[in-house]
């Protein structure tokens, strides 16, 4: 064959041809993708010029295109309501609607006059549907008294008297009827309103808007919320609508509008006066977008007075605000051009003195000191909290003021000068700081549309209104001070307060404004947006004074002031977080939570149906019955659209940072931790080295808290509390809808047969009255049931929030009581669910006697109607119920010997029939013992009553007050057996100084502070079988609860082994472990007749294994006790025991064991002074020696054997040494 030779050149010029080609290629592609990019920003710059809403950021023209959408969109909906509300009315009353929502999916009237519109007008924020909803009420008012006008001349008598009364109606009775026929035809009178909309956005406006109180202070703090993000216009029409359009409030929005105006034409002219030729919002508001130079409006001054007092001394008012009584020309000459406050003070006595309700009061209280302190006391008490800061004094404001004059050497006119000094003083600051406050919110709300610190921004009014509440602290304190008096008298004393107040002032401005400088600095905005987060919660003037302290108490922990609650560092919260996650992360604790959540879910509306049937008879209430059949009924049918949301929110939330996340254990939101702002301040020359160290362990920990790995368990349990908020929400929809068709029946209106069909269709009409947009539950109802069924309802109880606000309070403590909320409020639904303990509950006695007319006493339980007192008062007589059966139940299986409790009460003993083979807390069901650990709330009934019973052999039946005293310690036993109250017992083990407790406990809390303690708990068992024989070491604690390490340990830690049968306990094959490995209720074999005999015997095996027939102390010696038990068991002990147990002898004599027990004459005999007893232990003793001879000879048992000896010899000699070391005589 030939051999074939390459042309070197030719193979160069080919490899030059293959660059080529890569490298055109390369240069086409990078060419497609410029021209895909450049088409992308075409597109782009097309759409946001056709909406400017699409833009990133928006500015002035995406602000009004929202504004122009939300106007024009309410008139459409207006419209479209009036055209679709007959074709409406008729296809929900002949059942089509229901027929086409079965069919498609959806319903839609045949014709709507705005269907063909190609581009649908779209409102995208809360406030633009705000608008939108007040635009739309709006006009729906003015159409229906247009249309009662028009039938009040029709001359149909129905129609023309009823337009009639509706027109001479009283107004508040007009207003309602108008309002109630505006709802009626709306096609959005499902809860997307204007006040629904405001409602669901801010949760604490309920108190105004339930009460249209337009001048509450919890409206003022809306007020300044909304005029700070510049859309002043969106609060005038809620205004407007909540006031029912009324002459007050149209004065009002007028009143509002004239000072914001007024405002930003003073501050134009004082900007163009001093020659600013850069841009300013106030002197280019054409040009300038809705942040900026977006003002606050004013109010007078007594007002102003009035609003601040009720945020004091009124339920409901505590988180308010009051209208501003400063301009931003005067804050501004105050923070940026080293002005005074004089002018403020004197501008605003000026306006409070105009006040003919002041100036009655001041002339009153001339003269009078003590009626003078009475009538300020709130501004006294104010200025008090103002001059001294964190060093508060326990002085009365009568003493406080008397210090003051005396300080100040005031002598006449005492009345003006508290009027001018601590009345204004205390207003101005007060004013200011919930104006900085509100502004720090607007901020909040707009951050991630606009730039916070853009010229004349959110964040120039921020810096002008801290330095302003500032500048008059620190003169009210100098006041106060005892150099004042050094300070001379008239003008240089004004001078020299000025000048020192300056001069102080000027550390706290370099403070604000370096840090704001740190936050312009960021790359991005998180900073200065979690630095709004901040201002937003800042409620007194010692957080605004120390801004550093402020970062330094989220850091380490401490109180913000003197009368704040003590918080928890960073560290340890992040630590208890930590520990939290890792006790949770056993496989078995989520479906542990679906058990228990699931049970208390579906049971609601079965015991509602049950309780109402019970009390048909007597209230004839067949509503509440269908309502609640209704209310199961659609609950079952959400279930596949439940399991969909679980799936959704899981990748949500395995995705998310868990301090966003909410949970049945731990609450933790950004704005509670305002982390970027930490993590900016630490990075600073404002941080010392040890912040530095602090925030580099806290943030490690917190990054550790963010692995999905670790948080598995937490992030399931809280989207199944999504799940099942989500069903109790469609159940109410069901519910609602049913009520809703049975009133139309009562009212006499013809509807359609009542089938599944009709109701399922019906009840998405009820979406809004029950979900908010985002699938948030706004129903209080069901809100309540959600908090109840999921074990997150806050504590209130005295005892209950007492002791969680102690372990709150001591860190050290709090381990060993992590979930106390879930706890005491599973031990509240179990109450609720057992007769005679119900009446413990404060709900039950609340609901019990309520009455329909007045239900105040149970609006915090969600109950705002006379038809949820009906399913609450049903709900309890049902669960009673229920809980009378479980009780028959439990103790008819207990009677039968089906059933245990926890054992005895004393834990050695308990733990010896643990060895034994007794398994605590289960229920024999088909020849197979069930452990009802996870059946709640009926656990701790079922629990209880096998405690109470066992106990009440043991006692005998004289239920003295000694025996009942017994019993609530079983019962106390029951309680703290509870995996989420077992802590306590051990917090008690730890200071009662039991042996080998402390050890035990410190093992515990160092194993759960490394992650997934609770999964290598179960991993260990599932792949290392069989309990193992410990010691009192802490290492030796560690390692029983991570045996998965054994096979790396070395010498792996011996078995326990059953002494009746020599069998390794929790001897289970792989398939069982896998299974109580995940299952929360564990599968065990029914126990021999011959260790049930055992354990009714009444024979003590505490110390069968921890001394040997020799006396040989094996208590520190598990491996021993190990081969020990081994052996003893070989001799099958369970054989003997069974044949026993049949033995006629024996059976008497536990019977007359257990008759001298009922008849009281426990005390008289031992357990030993039976016969039965007294075979049982021939045969443990027999068995000892036996097994002790077997195992003696072994080396490291005789090892032991002779250092005991030695000991012992040791001992003796010792004694034998000082026995005669004086040489006495003995006496």
């Amino acid at each position: 064959m030939e051999e074939f030779e390459l042309d070197p050149s030719a193979v160069e010029d080919a490899a030059q041809l293959v660059g080529e080609f890569g490298q055109r290629e390369k240069q086409n592609e990078a060419t497609a993708e410029a021209k895909q990019l450049e088409y992308d920003t075409e597109q782009k710059a097309l759409t946001e010029q056709a909406d400017p809403r699409e833009a990133d950021q928006w500015g002035l023209k995406a602000v009004a295109k929202e504004a122009q959408s939300a106007v024009t969109g309410g008139f459409q909906d207006t419209a479209s309501s009036v055209a679709t509300f007959p074709e409406r009315t008729i296809d929900a009353l002949s059942g089509e609607m229901a027929q086409e929502k079965k069919e498609k999916g959806f319903y839609e009237p045949d014709w709507q006059p705005f269907n063909s519109y190609s581009d649908p007008i779209v409102t995208k924020t809360w406030w633009g549907n705000l608008m939108r909803g007040a635009v739309h009420f709006g006009t729906m008012a003015v159409g229906t008294v247009a249309a009662a006008k028009g039938l009040a001349v029709t001359g149909i008598p129905l129609l023309a008297g009823g337009a009639t009364a509706l027109l001479k109606a009283g107004s508040l009775t007009r207003a309602a009827s108008i309002g109630a026929l505006s709802d009626t035809v709306s096609k959005t009178s499902d809860g997307h309103n204007a006040i629904g909309t405001l409602t669901k956005h801010y949760g604490w406006a309920d108190t105004p808007l339930t009460t249209k109180d337009t001048d509450h202070p919890i409206m003022m703090k809306i007020k300044n919320i909304i005029e700070g993000m510049g859309i002043g216009l969106a609060f005038d029409g809620a205004l407007w609508v909540i006031g029912k359009g009324g002459s007050k409030v149209k004065q009002q929005i007028i009143a509002r509008n004239n000072s914001v105006e007024k405002q930003t034409i003073e501050a134009g002219l004082a900007q163009l006066r001093k020659g600013e030729t850069e841009f300013r919002a106030d002197k280019n508001a054409p040009i300038a977008d809705r942040h900026q130079g977006a003002h606050i409006s004013e109010v007078d001054a007594q007002t102003a007075r009035e609003q601040l007092g009720r945020t004091r001394n009124e339920w409901g008012s505590e988180d308010g605000s009051t209208g501003s009584v400063t301009t931003p020309v005067q804050r501004e000459r105050v923070a940026r051009e080293g002005g005074t406050t004089d002018e403020i003070v004197e501008d605003t006595l000026r306006k409070l003195l105009s006040s003919d309700k002041f100036a009655r009061e001041l002339d009153a209280v001339k003269g009078d000191r003590k009626l003078l302190a009475d009538t300020y006391r709130d501004a006294i008490i104010g200025f008090k909290n103002i001059v001294e800061g964190r060093n508060v004094t326990d002085m009365t404001p009568e003493e406080f003021l008397a210090d003051l004059f005396a300080k100040n050497n005031i002598i006449n006119d005492e009345a003006i000068w508290t009027a001018e000094n601590v009345v204004v003083g205390d207003l101005v600051v007060g004013s200011l700081l919930k104006q900085l406050r509100d502004t720090g919110i607007a901020g909040r709300e707009i951050m991630d549309l606009v730039s916070l610190d853009d010229i004349d921004g959110p964040a120039k009014q921020i810096v002008d209104t801290m330095l302003t509440a500032l500048f008059q602290t620190k003169k009210a304190r100098l006041i106060y001070s005892d150099e004042f008096r050094a300070l001379g008298a008239g003008k240089a004393r004004n001078r020299a307060i000025n000048d020192a107040v300056t001069a102080e002032m000027q550390d706290a401005k370099d403070s604000i404004l370096s840090i704001l400088k740190i936050a312009k600095d960021d790359p991005d905005d998180d900073l200065l947006n979690a630095l709004f987060e901040a201002f937003s919660m800042m409620n007194n003037v010692n957080q605004l004074e120390d801004f550093d302290n402020f970062i330094r108490v989220v850091l380490y922990g401490g109180k913000l002031d003197a009368t704040a609650p003590d918080r928890t560092g960073a560290i340890i919260r992040g630590l208890q977080e930590m520990m939290s996650h890792s006790i949770l992360s056993s496989p078995k604790t989520p479906f542990r939570a679906l058990m228990g959540t699931s049970a208390a879910t579906f049971l609601r509306p079965l015991s509602t149906a049950l309780g109402a049937t019970l009390r048909y008879p007597f209230e004839g209430d067949a509503a509440t019955i269908r309502a609640s059949l209704a209310s199961m009924n659609g609950m079952m049918e959400a279930i596949p659209e439940g399991f969909q949301l679980f799936f959704t929110r899981l990748n949500s939330y395995w995705k998310g940072d868990m301090s966003t996340i909410k949970t049945r254990y731990a609450e933790f939101t950004k704005s509670d931790v305002n982390w970027e702002l930490v993590r900016k301040y630490a990075e600073s020359d404002r941080a010392s080295a040890g912040d530095k160290a602090a925030f580099y362990w806290a943030n490690m920990i917190r990054n550790l808290n963010n692995v999905s790995l670790f948080t598995y368990s937490t992030k399931v349990m809280a989207s199944i509390d999504d799940t099942f908020e989500f069903l109790l929400g469609r159940s109410k929809m069901r519910e609602k809808a049913m009520r809703s068709v049975l009133d139309l029946q009562g009212n006499g209106i013809e509807i359609p047969e009542i089938t599944p069909e009709l109701m399922r269709a019906y009840q998405d009409d009820f979406y809004g009255q029950v979900f908010d947009a985002n699938q948030n539950l706004t129903d209080e109802a069901t809100k309540f049931a959600r908090r109840e069924v999921t074990l997150t309802k806050e504590l209130t109880g005295k005892f209950a929030k007492g002791l969680n606000d102690v372990f709150s309070a001591v860190p050290a403590a709090r381990p060993f009581f992590l979930f106390a909320r879930t706890g005491v409020n599973g031990l509240e639904l179990t109450a609720k669910h057992t007769p005679g303990f119900n009446f413990l509950v404060k709900e039950f006695n609340d609901v019990a006697f309520a009455n329909p007319n007045n239900l105040d006493s149970v609006n915090k339980y969600g109950i705002y109607t006379a038809e949820e007192l009906a399913n609450a008062k049903a709900l309890q007589t049902g669960r009673l119920a229920i809980g009378a059966a479980v009780v028959t139940m439990a103790v008819q299986a207990w009677m039968n010997g089906k059933m245990t409790g926890n054992g005895p009460a004393d834990r050695q003993k308990r733990q010896g029939w643990i060895d034994a083979g007794y398994i605590p807390r289960t229920i024999e069901l088909a020849g197979v013992r069930v452990g009802y650990d996870s059946i709640e709330p009926f656990n701790l009934i079922m629990s209880t009553i096998a405690d109470v019973g066992d106990a009440s052999e043991l006692m005998g039946e004289e239920w003295t007050e000694r025996e009942l005293q017994k019993i609530s310690l079983v019962v106390a036993q029951a309680i703290s057996s509870k995996s989420y109250l077992a802590g306590i017992q051990s917090f008690v083990d730890l200071f009662a100084g039991r042996p080998g407790q402390a050890e035990r406990i410190i093992a515990a809390l160092a194993n759960n502070q490394v992650p997934l303690a609770g999964l290598r708990n179960e991993m260990g068992k599932l792949f290392v079988p069989h309990m193992r024989e410990i010691g009192s070491g802490i290492d030796q604690s560690i390692r029983n609860r991570n045996l998965i390490m054994e096979t790396i340990a070395g010498e792996a830690l011996p078995i326990k082994y059953d002494m009746l049968n020599g069998k390794p306990i929790k001897n289970y094959d792989f398939f069982t472990r896998a299974f109580n490995a995940v299952s929360p209720v564990s599968l065990n074999l029914s126990v021999s007749p011959g260790r049930q005999f055992l354990f009714e015997s009444g024979y003590d095996l505490r110390m069968s294994t921890y001394y040997a027939p020799d006396s040989t102390n094996l208590t520190d010696e598990p491996k021993i006790r190990s081969m020990f038990q081994k052996a003893i068991g070989d001799q099958n002990l369970e054989r003997q025991l069974d044949k026993l147990a049949t033995d006629a002898r024996a059976l008497a004599s536990l019977a007359e064991m257990q008759k001298d027990i009922r008849d009281g004459n426990r005390a008289k005999y031992d357990a030993r002074n039976y016969w039965h007893n007294g075979k049982i232990d021939q045969l443990f003793q027999q068995a000892r020696k036996v097994a002790w001879a077997q195992i003696m000879n072994n080396p490291e048992v005789q090892e032991i054997i002779d250092e005991q000896k030695n000991k012992k010899r040791a001992k003796l000699l010792k004694m034998r040494e000082t026995t005669d070391i004086l040489n006495l005589p003995y006496k």
